[in-house]
């Protein structure tokens, strides 16, 4: 008797630097080792080859105008990474542009037959501002391979990325990663290093969407005049972030929008203590597993703070390191295998 087949389509590793690219290379690569004995699956199924399960990891065009003859041939489903108010503060778009934007995104959702979204709280968002059945959304957790993140020994080639940087064996180093944007809360990190002299500032990514890139201008300017500790490496090919998490003493996240950014379950996975902002993004998906400080009045003194305590304490370090690692066991390959291969058998007695 044939697998029932599973067909995944997604564009969202076309662009590099996107947290939405290497989702869908972890979830495909995930189901791929641990539910083939079950599903015979495609990991990059092309337009006009249908599955019994047809799994739209990105909102395409194309993939827009495919989904009624998809339907014809199995289920359909979208995996939701953003909704409106979650690209916001990426992307300047005009209010025109932006609007239909919207619009399309609202519509590719409605179109399919269930939804898997990557942060609980969007089931929330979807029902009761865009009018969504919660019924047919399903949370299930974004995930990353312990083969390829997990914890180093601080060897020789460890310390070469570090005095690379600009940092010994004694400096304390501090992690960001992701795009370039105001949302990122790049400036509020450029403040939170000018009041930390002594420690390294670390940043991994760039403008992705370069000119229309929320904040573009102004992050462009303050690039040419950067405090001194402070250090932008760039886009870092996803295969050797791992050291780099590793390199770094602890992890550190800014941002004023998030949802379940891969960036954190890879410091999660390398043991590394993470300090973050208070996001109601955040309930239901870090619980104690990292730092966050509340958001408002003295906010980057929470931040100072918090990164001095993990800087100067080795008993705050080793409890926010052991929280890190439960977080990376909470979020491990089986657990969230075993829900994937639970919900793609419900879509098959759809």
């Amino acid at each position: 008797m044939a697998k029932p087949r599973i067909h995944a389509f997604s564009k969202a590793d076309s662009v590099a630097g996107q947290g939405v690219g290497s989702a869908y290379l972890e979830q495909v690569a995930l189901i791929s080792a641990e539910l083939g004995d079950e599903f015979d699956i495609n990991p990059r199924a092309r337009l006009g080859s249908f599955g019994d399960i047809n799994h739209f990891h990105s909102i395409n065009p194309e993939y827009r105008a495919a989904i009624p003859l998809a339907k014809r041939r199995g289920a359909t489903l979208a995996h939701v990474h953003f909704i409106p108010e979650t690209v916001d503060d990426s992307i300047a778009m005009p209010k025109p542009a932006r609007w239909a934007f919207y619009r399309y995104m609202l519509n590719f959702y409605r179109t399919t037959d269930t939804l898997v979204t990557v942060n609980p709280w969007f089931i929330t968002a979807l029902e009761s501002t865009y009018g969504f059945d919660p019924s047919r959304i399903t949370f299930i957790p974004n995930f990353v391979s312990e083969e390829q993140f997990h914890p180093l020994e601080r060897n020789e080639s460890i310390a070469q990325r570090r005095r690379a940087w600009g940092a010994d064996d004694t400096r304390f180093v501090v992690m960001c990663a992701g795009q370039l944007q105001t949302r990122k809360g790049f400036f509020d990190l450029l403040d939170v290093a000018r009041a930390m002299p002594e420690v390294l500032f670390v940043w991994a990514g760039d403008f992705s969407f370069g000119r229309i890139t929320s904040g573009y201008e102004q992050i462009k300017k303050a690039k040419e005049n950067l405090p001194a500790n402070v250090k932008l490496i760039g886009l870092v090919p996803r295969e050797e972030m791992n050291e780099c998490f590793n390199a770094a003493d602890a992890f550190f996240l800014p941002s004023y929008e998030e949802l379940f950014p891969m960036t954190i379950l890879e410091a999660m996975a390398t043991d590394t203590p993470i300090v973050v902002r208070d996001l109601v993004y955040y309930e239901g998906v870090l619980f104690d597993h990292a730092t966050r400080v509340q958001a408002g009045r003295g906010e980057i003194d929470g931040f100072v703070e918090a990164l001095t305590r993990l800087k100067d304490s080795p008993t705050v370090y080793a409890k926010a390191q052991q929280a890190a690692r439960e977080g990376a066991a909470r979020y491990s390959r089986a657990s969230v295998a075993e829900q994937w291969r639970e919900f793609y058998r419900s879509q098959l007695t759809r």
